[in-house]
C-alpha cells in the first residue's frame, strides 16, 4: 500500500493555481491543508534573503536581470506575472465571471455565497476570482516574512532550498541559519540545496544543534546511503522518476533516510511515489494529493 502518511509539501507554495513563491501562494497551501511549504532563496544585491527560483527576474515577474543585481527596495517594486499555464486557468475563470455577471446570475448575488467564498467558479473559488479581477500581480516575498507566516501556522515542514548551484552568494547559509534560529525553527525546518557543498558549509556553521539537511540531485546516484553519510545529510530530495525502482529506493529507507521526492503533479505519479514508501511529495497540486490519500485510506 506504501506510505499513506506521506506528507503533502507545497512546491513553491501552492503553485498549480497561484503565482509561485508569493505570500499569496503559501497563504493558500495553509488554506489548502497542506503540511507543508517547499520554496527557493537567493539574495538581493544589499544581502537580504530573498524568495525566488530563478536566478533572473524575467519568467516570473514584469522586471529583467539578475535578481543579485537588485536591492530588496527595487525588488519590492516588481510585480510577479503568472506562468502560462496559472494565466490561462485565471483567464477562463475571469471569463466565467463576466459572463456570470452579465446574466446576473442569482447565484454570483447571493450574499451567503458571497461572504463564505464558497461559491466556485470552474478551479477558482468567487474570492479568489475577485482578487485576480482587483490585482495586477504580486510582490517578492522576504524569507522573513515568510518565517512569521510560518512560524505562527500548523504547518510541520518548511523546506529552503538554497538557490546557489549557479551563483555563489556571499554569505547566503549563514544568513539563512541565524534567521530561522531567530524565528526558533530549526526543529521545522529543511535546508536543501543541488550544490552540497553548500551543505557541508551549514554543517561547519551550525552549532550543536544540528539542522536537518537535505541533498537535492537530478540524477539517479549510486550509494545513496553511503555517500549522504559522507556529507552528514539525513534527506535525499531526488526527482522522482528515478526513486521507482523498489530494490534502489529499499536500500535508501532500509538506512533511515528521509526521502522528499519532486515534483510529483499527477495522481497516477502520485499513487507510484506513494508505494515506494517516500516520507514526503513535493507537488504542485495540494488539492490533487489530500484527494488521493483520502481515496486510499
Amino acid at each position: 500500500m506504501g506510505n499513506l502518511e506521506i506528507l503533502n509539501i507545497a512546491h513553491r507554495g501552492y503553485s498549480g493555481k497561484f503565482d509561485e513563491n508569493t505570500m499569496l501562494a503559501f497563504k493558500k497551501a495553509i488554506e489548502y491543508n497542506a503540511d507543508g511549504i517547499e520554496t527557493d532563496i537567493q539574495l538581493s544585491k544589499d544581502g537580504v534573503p530573498v524568495i525566488i527560483h530563478d536566478e533572473t527576474l524575467d519568467r516570473t515577474t514584469n522586471g529583467h536581470g539578475f535578481v543579485k543585481d537588485y536591492t530588496l527596495d527595487e525588488l519590492k517594486i516588481f510585480r510577479t506575472k503568472s506562468v502560462p499555464k496559472i494565466q490561462a486557468l485565471k483567464d477562463i475563470e475571469l471569463e466565467k465571471m463576466e459572463i456570470l455577471k452579465s446574466i446576473n446570475s442569482g447565484e454570483i448575488t447571493n450574499t451567503e455565497n458571497k461572504k463564505n467564498g464558497d461559491f466556485k467558479i470552474g478551479e477558482y473559488t468567487l474570492k479568489e476570482v475577485e482578487y485576480f479581477e482587483s490585482t495586477m500581480g504580486e510582490e517578492m516575498p522576504t524569507l522573513r516574512e515568510l518565517l512569521e507566516l510560518f512560524a505562527h501556522s500548523n504547518l510541520k515542514i518548511l523546506n529552503l532550498e538554497l538557490k546557489n548551484s549557479i551563483i555563489e552568494y556571499k554569505g547566503l547559509e549563514e544568513k539563512v541559519l541565524e534567521m530561522v534560529d531567530e524565528f526558533n525553527l530549526r526543529d521545522r525546518v529543511i535546508i536543501s540545496s543541488f550544490n552540497h557543498l553548500s551543505l557541508l558549509k551549514i554543517r561547519e556553521l551550525e552549532g550543536n544543534k544540528k539542522t536537518v539537511l537535505g541533498a537535492l540531485t537530478e540524477t539517479t546516484l549510486a550509494n545513496v546511503p553511503q555517500y549522504l553519510k559522507s556529507i552528514s545529510v539525513e534527506c535525499y530530495h531526488p526527482y522522482f522518476p528515478s526513486i521507482l525502482n523498489k530494490e534502489y529506493m529499499n536500500e535508501i529507507k532500509n538506512a533511515g533516510i528521509m526521502v522528499n521526492p519532486y515534483t510529483v503533479n499527477s495522481m497516477e505519479d502520485m499513487r507510484r511515489v506513494i508505494d515506494t514508501g517516500a516520507d514526503s511529495i513535493i507537488t504542485n497540486e495540494i488539492e490533487k494529493l489530500n484527494a488521493l490519500k483520502e481515496k486510499l485510506l
